[in-house]
Parts: structure tokens; sequence; C-alpha cells
């Protein structure tokens, strides 16, 4: 089981369609969460969520794009401090 450490919700559950967590702090700035990127299929093939416009990933999700840069947020080099 894989608890998102942010909304604290299961992220294999069928029940858990999406995040809670709408915004991210980066580099002294919120920016809401990018949800305009989609996974193929259903639900995204790693944190679960439904694949809809609207619906923020589970913060860590290798499918989750930056909103600053647009590049893949766990590895683009933005720094995220805090999500809410």
């Amino acid at each position: 089981m894989v608890k998102c450490e942010d909304c604290k919700k299961e992220m294999t559950d069928s029940k858990t369609t999406k995040c809670i967590c709408k915004e991210i702090w980066i580099n002294k700035k919120w920016y809401k969460k990018n949800t305009a990127y989609f996974d193929n299929g259903k639900r995204c093939h790693d944190c679960g969520i439904e694949n809809k416009k609207g619906n923020p990933h589970h913060f860590g999700c290798d499918m989750e794009r930056c909103p600053r840069c647009k590049g893949q947020l766990l590895s683009c080099g933005c720094m995220v401090e805090y999500v809410r």
C-alpha cells in the first residue's frame, strides 16, 4: 500500500480519483498544480488518479508536470518546498 504523503489517501485504491492538493510552492511562489497532462488510459499508471482535466496527480507521481517549466516535476530541477 502506498499513501500520498499530502492527502493521505491510498494511491492504489480505486475509490481514490484525485489528490486534494491543488498548489505547490516553488522558489518562493505558489503555483496551481498542472492538471493538463494525462497518462494514456482511464487511470494514471503511477498514482492511480482518474485522468480527467482538473484532477491533480498525487505528489511524487512520475506523470505530474511542473507548473513552472512544464517538465517532469520529479526531475525538472525546480525546487518544490511545500504542497497545499
